[in-house]
Order: C-alpha cells, then sequence, then structure tokens
C-alpha cells in the first residue's frame, strides 16, 4: 500500500510501484467490466452518517432494483446507522485507518463513494492517508468505479495553506496518477491476457462542492449581536459564493450512476446558484420577519485573526472563493439535479433547522 511519502517520490519510482499494483490488479481477475444483467450494483458510501455520505445513501436506498447500498461507519450501532438499516442499507463497520477493514467493506463491491473529513482531527496529513487507504482497498478489491468528494489545491493558487481543501486535492492526485499508466504493459507475462494500458487504469469521477446550505445552521450560522438581531458572517468583500444543499448531490450523483461511461475521468464542478452578501442577508430577512439579519462585512483578515481552530483554514477558503479560480458549473448542476434547490427555496423547507440554530446562539 502506498502512503504520503509517495508524493515526495521522483515521478518515475511512482509510476513503476502505480504499474506493479495495476498488473497484480490484473493477475487477480478483477478487470472484468459490470454487465448490468447482473442484478444491482453494490455501491459502498463512505461517511454515510455524515450529511455528505448520508444523502447519497439516502437517495440510492430509493431503488433498491438498481443498486445495493453498504454504508461504512464505524458506530454501527449509532441512530443515523439504524436508520439507514431501516431503510434497506446494509451497515458494515470499517476505519479509513485500518486497510483490512477497508477491504473486507469493498469486498464484491462495484462503486464506491469516498469523502474524507479534516475536521475530526484536523491533521491533514492523516486525513490524505486514509483517503489513499481507501483509494489502494478499491483497487485491490476490483471496484469498477470510484465517485470522490474533492477539491482543487487552494495552496498552490493563493499561496496559503487551507489544510481541509488541499487534503482532497492531494487524493485527487493519486487517483489520476494511478489511472494515468505511464507504460504498455502487454506482454509482460506470457500468462496474462493481452494487457494494454487502457485496461488497467481505474474509472473515476471527481466531485469539486461549493459552499454547503447547511452551514447556515452549523458551522456559519448567523450570531446574535442583540435582542432579534444576528450578522451574517461570510467575508466576501463584494464577491458572489457558489453555493447549494447537501442534500442534492444525492441525485447528482444517481444521475451520474445512470450514465456512469459519460463521466468517467470527469471533475464535475458543482453550484445550484451563485449569491452576494445583499442576496443572501434579504433571503433572510424575508423568511424571518421577526428577526432582522445584517452584514457585519468582515474581512479575511478579521477571520484570519479568530482565536477558534481552522479559522485561517476557513480564511484561505473564503480566500479562495474570492480568487475567481473556484469555477462551478451551475448550468451542469441543473443537469444533473434539475430539482436542486436554491438558497431561497432551501430556507423554507429548513426553517426549523435554522430557527433552532439560531435559538442555540442566544
Amino acid at each position: 500500500m502506498f502512503r504520503l511519502d509517495w508524493f515526495r517520490k521522483d515521478p518515475s519510482e511512482k509510476y513503476r510501484e502505480l504499474d506493479k499494483c495495476r498488473i497484480d490488479f490484473i493477475r487477480m481477475g478483477c478487470g472484468s467490466s459490470f454487465d448490468a444483467s447482473d442484478g444491482p450494483r453494490t455501491v459502498v458510501v463512505f461517511g454515510s452518517t455524515g450529511l455528505l455520505g448520508g444523502a447519497i445513501a439516502r437517495r440510492l436506498l430509493q431503488e433498491p432494483f438498481l443498486y445495493k447500498v453498504r454504508c461504512v461507519t464505524r458506530r454501527s450501532s449509532g441512530e443515523k446507522a439504524r436508520e439507514l438499516a431501516e431503510h434497506g442499507a446494509v451497515i458494515v463497520n470499517a476505519d479509513l485507518g485500518e486497510t483490512k477493514s477497508l477491504e473486507k467493506a469493498l469486498e464484491g463491491a462495484d462503486i464506491m463513494f469516498l469523502t474524507t473529513h479534516y475536521w475530526e482531527e484536523k491533521n491533514k496529513e492523516k486525513e490524505v492517508i486514509k483517503g489513499l487507504n481507501a483509494i489502494d482497498a478499491a483497487i485491490q478489491c476490483g471496484v469498477k468505479h470510484i465517485i470522490f468528494n474533492g477539491s482543487e489545491n487552494v495552496k498552490k493558487i493563493i499561496g496559503k495553506e487551507c489544510n481541509h481543501l488541499d487534503s482532497k486535492s492531494a487524493i485527487e492526485e493519486y487517483i489520476r496518477e494511478v489511472d494515468n499508466p505511464s507504460v504498455d504493459v502487454t506482454g509482460i507475462n506470457n500468462s496474462l491476457p493481452e494487457i494494454t494500458t487502457n485496461d488497467i487504469g481505474i474509472n473515476f469521477t471527481i466531485l469539486r462542492l461549493p459552499f454547503w446550505l447547511e452551514n447556515f445552521y452549523s458551522v456559519f450560522k448567523p450570531h446574535k449581536l442583540k435582542h432579534a438581531v444576528y450578522a451574517v458572517a461570510l467575508p466576501l468583500e463584494g464577491s458572489e459564493l457558489d453555493v447549494m444543499s447537501v442534500e442534492d448531490v444525492g441525485e447528482i450523483v444517481a444521475s451520474i450512476l445512470r450514465r456512469p461511461r459519460q463521466y468517467y475521468g470527469k471533475t464535475l464542478n458543482l453550484s445550484v446558484e451563485s449569491l452576494s452578501m445583499e442576496n443572501i442577508v434579504d433571503t433572510f430577512n424575508r423568511h424571518f420577519d421577526n428577526r432582522k439579519f445584517t452584514d457585519p462585512k468582515i474581512r479575511i483578515k478579521d477571520m484570519e485573526k479568530f482565536q477558534f481552530p481552522g479559522s485561517k483554514d476557513l480564511a484561505a477558503m473564503f480566500e479562495f472563493y474570492q480568487s475567481g479560480q473556484a469555477v462551478r458549473d451551475i448550468k451542469l448542476t441543473r443537469k444533473l439535479n434539475p430539482h436542486a434547490l436554491t438558497f431561497d427555496r432551501w430556507l423554507s423547507e429548513n426553517r426549523d433547522k435554522v430557527e433552532e440554530a439560531l435559538r442555540e446562539a442566544n
């Protein structure tokens, strides 16, 4: 299995290791393609008790004749895992830090949806290693399609560390390297079938998400200034913010899986709409007429000085959003999910959750 030092190796050495892994993969007889007549495809969903993985698992569980959903968690007895099981999911105990448990979770799977979580340990290297573990295990088990929640390399773009996004960029890089064979291995062993570089890459689709609307009842919930007055503290500084509801990613993944070959090797930059601070504040005020919401005009340099853990990472994320390099495709997103919620509709449907978050802010 590869580890973080893989990224520090000479490119020729990296390719030799990747080619050896691919050849071993073919020897195991794991290169056959899926035939739709074989029945429902098995989809392994990581992060299934979280917002993103949970949205995808719930959506795919609506089509039991197409998908067998295997939800990976470290807390199989938890309430969220039980709810998924009640809707038909197979709950599997596995840990991204334990390779053997991953291979067991992925055995016989056709598709893997992978999302990794920086904020649990706030350790970029650990997150990258866990992502690499899952990719290695997927290759070992012959998974035919990997869908990954990735990101641009923020440090490369703005020159500042953004650990929770840069970690995902590093995992993206690894996936692309694995999918990019460097040599033609035809005839490398007479006992093997004829193998070309096209046979031994992996099928992957990268999703790059915008700002989650669910942040408005969690990390970025409006904070109270005084009685019935709240500040929406986002450092946009005149720029616009791409947004969508994480719940709508479930339908997007379902659309990808209906025509998977169309999205092999693609990076999908998702957004439902782009909002200014004026749009955001006005929408809050329309939906909560008993409260007033304001824009405190917070700046990047203000957020960098905040004392909570991860403030510099979040400041770098917003600087990246302001840079114009976070290109998102609203037209593609609406093609993949025509019913994806705008902020206005999302706030209408999630008013109770936001209301509860506001009460907690008192």
